[in-house]
């Protein structure tokens, strides 16, 4: 993908203002969704972006991010410090006691900046301590994803089969990431689509990707909303608008920009397979494969 500065898709929703000047705004609520359904539908991996988080394993499960799109890889680190790990629970429970004190005083009408401020702080620092669980990754024990239909978290208490050697594992299932122990921590790397401060997508600043969310909202509001229909505009010319700048957003969004070529060339172009790299997260995968004659 050639590399693009983001927007926020609120632009989309003033250049609805702008172009159709409707009466009222109602219909902003469905557009949001709206948005992510047409970005879906575009379906170009590189509008993602790439997070890394801890997250707290509590008798077998942990609910997953909630702006996961797909995970990349499950690990472990069990070379973090007990310190580390009890001063990140600490901030993290202190993070969820925050999000509610803000939550109360959006709904009594109340003053929270300054508790807004806290809250930016303890996730400044939380960064820092998560990033300690990639820092090394010779340290990261990857995951592999259950096989089995009998996944050791349904197993009962004290279960004879406790006792057996085994590599420990993960599935999901629906929210949760369901583990094969009981409690810790896993390192989760994933893509999700990123969001501005009003948690409005953010797209590539592309004129194919505006018209295509453009032409997206304004044929489903067609649907329900005729007098939304300007000079004689219908549905199923916004439909046509709609599925042209998909096809070219699509197209941008997925053709490689140099360093992707040269990227996909050294995973590729090998005289030793760089198999296995599973096991170190794919680390260097795409370095390049030098050759030393005597």
């Amino acid at each position: 993908m050639a590399l693009y500065k983001t927007k926020s898709s609120k632009t989309v929703i003033r250049k609805i203002f702008r172009d159709l000047k409707p009466q009222d705004d109602n219909w902003i609520d469905d557009a949001i969704e709206w948005i992510g359904e047409a970005l879906e539908h575009i379906g170009a991996a590189p509008q993602l972006n790439l997070k890394n988080c801890v997250l707290n394993i509590k008798d077998h499960k942990v609910l997953l991010p909630t702006d996961l799109y797909y995970i990349n890889q499950v690990a472990i680190n069990d070379a973090v410090s007990p310190v580390s790990e009890k001063e990140l629970d600490s901030l993290i429970n202190k993070v969820k006691e925050l999000q509610d004190k803000i939550l109360n005083a959006q709904a009594s009408g109340i003053e929270y900046s300054s508790t807004t401020s806290v809250l930016n702080e303890i996730n400044s620092r939380i960064v820092v301590l998560e990033n300690v669980y990639f820092k090394n990754q010779n340290t990261l024990q990857p995951l592999q994803y259950g096989a089995s239909n009998f996944h050791r978290s349904m197993h009962c208490e004290n279960c004879v089969n406790e006792n057996i050697a085994y590599e420990d594992t993960y599935i999901v299932d629906n929210d949760y990431i369901k583990t094969s122990f009981h409690t810790g921590k896993i390192c989760l790397s994933y893509m999700a689509f990123p969001t501005d401060e009003d948690c409005y997508p953010l797209v590539p600043d592309d004129i194919s990707y505006s018209e295509a969310l453009f032409w997206y909202i304004y044929k489903k509001i067609l649907l329900s909303r005729p007098e939304f229909k300007k000079n004689g505009i219908n549905y199923s010319f916004a439909e046509q608008q709609w599925k042209y700048y998909c096809t070219q957003a699509r197209n941008a969004a997925n053709f490689p920009d140099i360093d992707k070529y040269e990227s996909f060339m050294n995973q590729w172009v090998r005289l030793i397979p760089n198999i296995n790299r599973h096991d170190v997260g794919f680390e260097q995968l795409n370095t390049r494969e030098d050759l030393y004659r005597n």
